[in-house]
Formats: structure tokens, sequence, C-alpha cells
């Protein structure tokens, strides 16, 4: 039974690929995972613990091998694949490493395409990407394609389509990663703003344990497991039983 007041609620996540074959990996056993409304959490641990396969399912862009998923109380495995893409329109907004940004369209057009995929008309979703352009302080560059652009400015457009439509949560894959330490501080300053002034859900996977600190709550992975949460703040830490 799904937790109402939870935004993401994650049960006996096991994701295995290539079941039953020879080549059969299983790369997350059994996770349980869960933010609340507003909150700022960190995923954290090494190359290849499972961090990736987990934001692809509470992104919804992977199904996992056994396990339930609601997301602000809405069973997710219960859509059909249609019905999953608009519901994650409108519900996610992801950040990535590399931006992921089209390089043939300008600032403006790539932070106003998830509205346009969203039926929004063209006057307002593009009034709506310069309003978000701006409060990432990329206003003076609306009409800049991303190779005109520094790597912190084309994490900054990305961060801005993330918000396109407004969603309840905020997915962000290393988005420091290709950053210099002052850039992605700026960036990180950012994701706070956001996580403060709008309330946002940020769910915020790094391998850098001091950007994890300033996070609500850190989630440490091992072997396909949640190895430990701890809340920064007041040092407390729960071990959890990786059986």
């Amino acid at each position: 039974m799904a937790d109402a007041g939870l935004l993401i609620d994650m049960r006996g996540i096991v994701k295995t690929y290539n079941p039953g074959e020879p080549s059969e990996v299983r790369v997350l056993h059994g996770i349980d995972f869960h933010t609340e409304q507003g909150e700022f959490v960190s995923i954290v641990g090494p190359s290849g613990c499972g961090k990736s396969t987990l934001m692809n399912l509470i992104g919804m862009l992977d199904k996992p091998t056994e396990g339930a998923y609601a997301f602000n109380g809405e069973p997710v495995y219960a859509k059909n694949d249609d019905e999953l893409a608009v519901y994650r329109s409108r519900n996610i907004g992801f950040i990535f490493q590399n931006f992921n940004l089209v390089g043939r369209i300008d600032a403006l057009q790539n932070v106003a395409m998830p509205m346009m995929y969203a039926g929004v008309g063209k006057a307002e979703r593009e009034e709506r990407a310069a309003e978000l352009l701006a409060r990432v302080g990329m206003g003076e560059r609306l009409h800049h394609n991303p190779n005109e652009l520094s790597g912190g400015q084309k994490q900054r457009v990305a961060i801005a389509r993330s918000l396109a439509n407004d969603p309840d949560l905020l997915l962000a894959d290393e988005p420091t990663g290709a950053l210099d330490s002052s850039t992605g501080r700026m960036v990180m300053d950012l994701f706070h703003e956001l996580n403060q002034d709008l309330g946002k859900a940020i769910v915020f996977i790094t391998h850098n344990p001091d950007l994890a600190e300033e996070t609500g709550r850190i989630v440490e992975m091992m072997d396909g497991r949640i190895s430990g949460i701890r809340t920064p703040a007041s040092g407390a830490h729960t071990e959890v039983d990786p059986r």
C-alpha cells in the first residue's frame, strides 16, 4: 500500500538484465527508496553501485523486474507506456551531467521544447521559457545556441528546461560532474534556491561527498543495495541490512 504522504515511494525494487539467460545480471537487489514532498535527497556511491539504474527507474525511463512504485500516491506501473510518457513529462524534470541540449536551436527553444510536447501554445511557452532563463541568470542569452555557451551556462539552460512543465521533482544525475569547482558551486547554489524558494523536491545523484553533505538526507548505495541513510545536519546514520 503506497504512502500518500510521500512523493516517491518505491518498494522491493529489483532490476535484472537478461533474466533467465546465461548473461543474467542483477543490478538492484530489493531497493526501498522514498522521498517526501519538497525534500532534497542525494544518492551517493561508487561507480557501478546501481545509482544510474535507480535514477532511470525513479525517472520512469525504465521499469523494474520486480517491485512497486507510487508517485504522489499514484501507482506508476499501472500506466501504459504512452500514459507514462505524459505523466513523466508533467511531473519530473531531468538534469544530466552532459546537459543534453539540442545543438541546432537556441536556449529559448531548448527550454520551450518540453512545453511544446505538453501542448502549450507557442507564445505562452516562449514567454515562460524566457522567464525561466531569467530566473537562472540566462536572461541575456536567450538566443545563443549551446555551442556559444560555457559549461555552466549550458547547465543553467538545462535546469531552466527541467522546470518547464513545473514538475514536483527535479532528478539530477551528476549535474556538476562536467564543471569546474567554481561553476559547480554556482549550479549547486541554484539547486538550493529552487528547493527553498520553489519547494521543488530534488534527487541529486553525485560522486562528490562534499556536495552530498549539503542535502537534507544522504542515501548511500553499494553493490545494488542501499547500505546506509544519513541526515548530514545531525550526523544521524541508519545502517540498512543489505541482505
